[in-house]
């Protein structure tokens, strides 16, 4: 009878395990699998940032127009009837006298009239010129916004991969240290070695399992991070890529100036300022308005000299306005303007000065980064074989706990500074990318 209930209590234990396999591979295949590119299309079609910039973009290219500069004629229609209810009493010249009650009228009028700006001192060309610098200023800042978040996405992606890449390290350590636990527990049975051997053991795994904990929570939030970059919930799930990639050009060293947006930015605004000037200038200078229109007009009355008066027909001509005193604001707008654009001129030297000393750092992060890449890289190789000969060195009892805790610390300390070295470069390699306005094409 027990043999047949433990039969089953193994058979039910089986199939719970198995129940148990299914369902984390489920889990496994819900999770998708996410690329970087992947990661830069959705932020590129979700971001609220870029979908704003994109509005900027739009409206800077819908105001830049020749009818907004003021260069096209504006032509009116207009249309009146007027019904007059009067009492009528006239006395004329000759005597005559008309006098009449509840006399009623009707005044109908009709006209279009065009008004053409022929000359404001060249402020209209300014406007434009001004309007185009603007239109073109909002391309690049929707530009500079998409290298801003696309950097920040992969700057989010790859520290993702990189707490990932630690918690691999983690594992590893936790099954050096597993193994440890086993031949130091047998050392200890056979009388080869002390308990405390055995017992650092354990609190040396159970350190590794607390850390591989923390390293989970700091996956989540990392994860957490990217999926609010892409618009999306926090708590959706997906895997990333196991390595982290560099471009290693030595292209990442060149000049930035020619090509950096902000720069770009900057010296489109010190252009918008000149014309903003010009149209300040312009109100100096007299105004020359041609206009042409048609007119129609018909009264029509009960009573009185005129029961019928109709006239229609065309008229032309201009108007000359020659500015003399106005306040001397006039005056006041030419030197605020002249500041503006003083001020937008010390702007440019700033961006200038800001992005070489930004260039200068990331350079050397990058060139500083590749180096101890290659030393890590190198390192690496070491910890691993010394770990390796010390494990086989205590199970031969030819080593002491010390010894092989020492190997197996320096295992992932190394491991922790590779993984953080490569992310680094990528880090550098990304901004210097993004300097020169080439992190999306």
């Amino acid at each position: 009878m027990r043999s047949i209930s433990s039969h089953r209590l193994s058979a039910t234990c089986s199939w719970f395990a198995l129940l148990l396999l299914l369902i984390a591979n489920n889990q496994l295949r819900a999770q998708e699998m996410l690329t970087v590119e992947q990661a830069i299309e959705m932020v590129l079609k979700n971001n609220y940032d870029i979908q704003i910039a994109t509005n900027d973009a739009e409206i800077a290219r819908r105001n830049n127009t020749v009818g907004n500069a003021g260069m096209l004629p504006r032509i009116n229609g207009t249309l009146s009837d007027n019904f007059t209810l009067n009492n009528l009493n006239q006395k004329f010249s000759n005597g005559n006298e008309i006098n009449t009650n509840n006399v009623t009228g009707n005044n109908l009028s009709a006209g279009v009239a065009l008004n053409w700006t022929l000359f404001d001192g060249l402020k209209m060309f300014a406007t434009k010129g001004r309007l185009k610098r603007l239109e073109q200023i909002g391309e690049l800042a929707l530009k500079d916004e998409i290298q801003t978040v696309v950097a920040n996405t992969m700057t989010t992606y790859y520290d993702v991969v990189r707490a990932q890449q630690q918690l691999m390290a983690i594992d590893e350590a936790i099954r050096i240290l597993e193994e440890r636990v086993k031949l130091a527990e047998a050392r200890y049975q056979v009388g080869t070695a002390g308990k405390s051997d055995w017992l650092q053991a354990k609190v040396d795994l159970n350190e590794q399992k607390s850390n591989r904990l923390s390293q989970r929570k700091v996956i989540e939030q990392r994860k957490a991070d990217l999926n609010n970059l892409l618009a999306r919930n926090a708590e959706v799930e997906f895997m990333v890529v196991d390595t982290i990639p560099l471009l290693q050009s030595e292209s990442m060293v060149a000049d930035v100036e020619s090509k950096n947006l902000q720069m770009l930015i900057a010296a489109k605004n010190v252009e918008a300022a000149r014309f903003a000037r010009k149209e300040a200038f312009a109100q100096f200078l007299p105004t020359l308005i041609g206009n042409v229109g048609y007119n129609y007009s018909r009264a029509n009355n009960s009573a009185g000299f005129f029961l019928v008066n109709q006239t229609n027909g065309l008229n032309t001509g201009f108007s000359l306005n020659v500015p003399l005193f106005n306040g001397l604001n006039s005056m006041r707008q030419h030197k605020v303007a002249a500041i503006q654009l003083l001020s937008s001129q010390f702007n440019l030297e700033k961006v200038r000065f800001q992005v070489r000393a930004s260039q200068y750092k990331a350079t050397k992060d990058y060139m500083l980064a590749m180096q101890q890449l290659k030393l890590e890289e190198e390192n690496i190789l070491l910890a691993i074989e010394h770990s390796r000969i010390a494990l086989e060195r205590f199970r031969l009892a030819q080593s002491t706990a010390i010894e092989l805790r020492e190997a197996q610390v320096s295992f992932v300390n190394a491991q922790t500074r590779l993984v953080n070295a490569r992310y680094a470069a990528k880090l550098a390699d990304t901004e210097l990318l993004r300097l020169r306005g080439e992190l999306v094409k």
